[in-house]
């Protein structure tokens, strides 16, 4: 029955559709008077049949009319929110493929640093050899110092490649191992600026299994710390905690920089907002690293920042994407 009100509502005209209801309703208002005079002991007068044949013609058409219009309405705002939602997708993905290449950039920088002091060593091995052929213990022992650096620039391309494999980033990994990647990939840039990076992880955190998508949440807050302590004098130090709840995990990135301003405390977190020039900063790391806890790990993130001291706290509650090993949780 809803299927041929449907589809007679949708192929008639407004003007038919005003017509046919305002008959129906005509043919429907004259016996509901009569039997509604009869129950209520009124005599049924021509004047009562007039009013249930005057008032349907009046207001029939007007309500029928202001629904069809209504409707319309409603269909054009429908369509527009589809077309809004469709345009923040495009836009998140934007924004999204923009963070990834502003820190590729950052990560590129890191591999040309981290590799420098290899090369070189491998380069001073192989003029050792060179100078020494009669000497086979020299010879040897160069050999394993060039080997155990090209290993060492294997591991670090492997860690790099792993972070920017898209495939992997819903794949859930022991915190240790992205915690030694996050190490690989940012400590020679943060020894650089002349900052300490503290990763404090103990026995009990060595358990948790969490998505590799952390590792942009993390990387994005300790490479923002480093730059907050650019212009800081004496000590540096990013200090990178993690705290273990009955049902959920706390990861905490501290600095001792410059803080952040209470002013624009509630805008650090608005795309393309950023502190920094333009030249290094793109304002889009901080907003999308909120998108992933809030849209993929169901958390949250908060900034606290006094004086001296700026902490980002990000709270992910159990489940799939973050649970201790052996233990279940409900998803």
């Amino acid at each position: 029955m809803s299927h041929i009100l449907n589809h007679v509502i949708t192929t008639l005209s407004s003007t038919k559709l005003i017509i046919l209801g305002t008959l129906l309703v005509l043919l429907g208002s004259i016996p509901i008077v009569y039997i509604a005079s009869y129950i209520g002991g009124v005599e049924y007068s021509g004047f009562l049949l007039t009013i249930s044949i005057v008032l349907p013609l009046l207001l029939t058409p007007t309500a029928i009319s202001t629904v069809i219009k209504l409707s319309m309405n409603l269909e054009h705002v429908k369509e527009h929110l589809a077309n809004e939602i469709e345009k923040n997708k495009v836009k998140d993905v934007l924004i999204y493929e923009q963070s990834r290449f502003a820190l590729m950039g950052e990560m590129l920088a890191n591999i040309s640093h981290q590799w420098k002091q290899p090369l070189n060593t491998i380069n001073l091995a192989v003029i050792n050899v060179r100078m020494n052929l009669s000497d086979e213990e020299k010879r040897e022992r160069n050999f394993d110092i060039i080997e155990d650096n090209v290993n060492h620039l294997a591991s670090t391309i492997n860690d790099f490649m792993s972070y920017f494999d898209k495939r992997k980033h819903s794949e859930v990994r022991d915190l240790e191992n992205i915690v030694t990647e996050i190490k690989s990939i940012a400590n020679t840039s943060i020894n650089n600026s002349g900052a300490k990076l503290f990763i404090e992880l103990n026995e009990e955190n060595k358990k948790i299994k969490i998505a590799s998508s952390i590792s942009q949440i993390l990387l994005n807050l300790i490479n923002n710390a480093k730059d907050a302590l650019l212009n800081v004098e004496g000590s540096k130090e990013i200090k990178v905690t993690f705290i273990i709840k009955s049902q959920e995990c706390i990861i905490s990135c501290c600095d001792n920089g410059v803080g952040i301003s209470p002013a624009i405390k509630e805008q650090i977190f608005n795309p393309y907002f950023t502190t920094k020039s333009h030249s290094t900063g793109t304002g889009i790391g901080l907003y999308m690293s909120r998108q992933i806890i809030d849209k993929f790990f169901n958390g949250e993130i908060v900034l606290e920042s006094k004086n001296n001291y700026t902490c980002f706290k990000v709270i992910i509650p159990f489940g799939k994407n973050c649970y201790i090993e052996d233990t279940n949780y409900d998803t």
